[in-house]
């Protein structure tokens, strides 16, 4: 059989018919639907997006709860999450406005985390030109440190600090998307404000507390230590109100959810743990793409780690993502230090201050995929230097990948197909 891949620079590549065990995709549509996954939804996303804000998880309608004169910021995902804050914004603006907030006491601060900073095309896009032009966006740089205020401190006992228009806002407003996430469990919920909206230390203690946690007690499962530190800074920093989406195949929205923080992203998950799981047997040689998390590999890593569940031990991952960004623009010493590092000099780099815990919990994870797989990668954003320097392998294309596979682990070797990997959890 042709197997087809999301990105039009990736030739079509044909897989031996007799080897191929399944080939797995997110179950969005058909859960949702009760419709094949080829056929895309039918529902208006806006009236999905409406009836969520109708209809609110713990508390009252969000056009209810905030008054004239509250100064309102509204946190949004940035450029690299699929979530459709096209759609989620206008209508979360349209009930502030009925509640008669004015356009000027809104502001809209772009939750980047520890990312780089949109281009002022891609917060047209991303947001519309209509909230671009009536509002005010805060685009910030994670690394000006003045711009970040003591909340208090968090149950484990360190100090949290986030951004100051999120603690001077009378009211908080967080618009993400629920999907499976590597260190949290799932994405969305808090996490719009650790890690979107925090400073760099605040971000790693919640990033680096993950490797304390089993991947069979975190991936896919949302009560975790983890989950539980972001919920509690969130909560301390202001947070009231969510809105979060549960994406479809083909960038579609297949569920929304609004509400309080907590309830609602705990039903929110619920449904996004029944879309996303799926059974899969162990093969030789794993096929994945990363859609749609491919803008740099510090995205597309998340496919990577949840494909890493369906290889056999000692087996082949093919890993064909774009990256047109690169590695990551604001992390370069992945490349210097790479993925072969082991767990203990992790560690070391960590306690002697050499290395931040945002980056020392992505090579740890990292490295937990090359214990037992080699990997190789099909990519045209990053240099085959690079890639070997990472501890990868490289192939030019998806083809000559499937054949040194093949090569290695017989011509018998059993294949599976992940699409789509970043939003697919592997049960075995």
């Amino acid at each position: 059989m042709l197997r087809k891949f999301p990105y039009e620079e990736f030739p079509l590549v044909e897989l031996p018919d007799d080897n191929i065990v399944d080939i797995y995709s997110p179950r969005c549509d058909q859960v949702a639907t009760g419709r094949p996954a080829e056929h895309s939804l039918q529902k208006d996303e806006s009236k999905i997006i409406e009836e969520a804000l109708a209809n609110p998880i713990g508390t009252e309608r969000l056009d209810r709860i905030v008054k004239a004169g509250m100064k309102i910021v509204i946190a949004v995902d940035d450029i690299t999450r699929s979530t459709r804050t096209e759609l989620m914004l206008p209508l979360v603006l349209k009930q502030l406005k009925q509640a008669k907030i004015k356009d000027e006491d809104i502001s809209i601060f772009i939750a980047l985390g520890t990312h780089r900073q949109m281009t002022e095309q891609e917060i047209r896009l991303k947001y519309t030109q209509e909230v671009a032009e009536n509002h005010q966006v805060i685009n910030p740089d994670w690394r000006v440190n003045e711009d970040y205020r003591t909340v208090g401190k968090s149950s484990d006992g360190f100090e949290i600090k986030v951004y100051k228009a999120i603690l001077e806002a009378d009211f908080v407003i967080g618009l993400g998307q629920t999907s499976p996430h590597m260190y949290a469990g799932f994405g969305g919920g808090g996490k719009i404000i650790n890690p979107g909206c925090s400073e760099e230390q605040t971000i790693g203690q919640m990033h680096w507390l993950s490797h304390t946690v089993p991947a069979n007690e975190r991936f896919g499962i949302r009560d975790n230590k983890v989950r539980w530190l972001i919920d509690d800074i969130a909560i301390k920093s202001g947070l009231k109100f969510i809105l979060n989406e549960v994406p479809a195949e083909y960038g579609r929205i297949a569920m929304a959810f609004a509400g309080e923080p907590i309830k609602t992203h705990q039903a929110a998950c619920k449904f996004a743990g029944k879309l996303f799981t799926v059974k899969v047997k162990r093969t030789d040689i794993v096929i994945a793409d990363s859609y749609p998390a491919d803008i740099d590999f510090w995205q597309s890593i998340k496919a990577l780690y949840s494909a890493h569940f369906a290889v056999k031990k000692g087996g082949t991952l093919i890993f064909v993502t774009p990256c047109p960004e690169g590695v990551s623009s604001q992390h370069p010493e992945i490349i210097e230090i790479g993925y072969k590092t082991g767990h203990r000099q992790i560690e070391n780099l960590v306690a002697e201050g050499k290395l931040s815990k945002v980056v020392a919990a992505n090579l740890w994870v990292g490295n937990e995929i090359l214990q037992n797989n080699t990997v190789c990668f099909v990519t045209r954003g990053i240099s085959k230097k690079d890639i070997k320097a990472m501890g990868f392998q490289w192939a030019a294309n998806p083809a000559d990948a499937l054949k040194a596979a093949l090569k290695k682990h017989g011509k018998d070797a059993k294949i599976s197909v992940l699409c789509g990997a970043s939003k697919i959890i592997c049960q075995v």
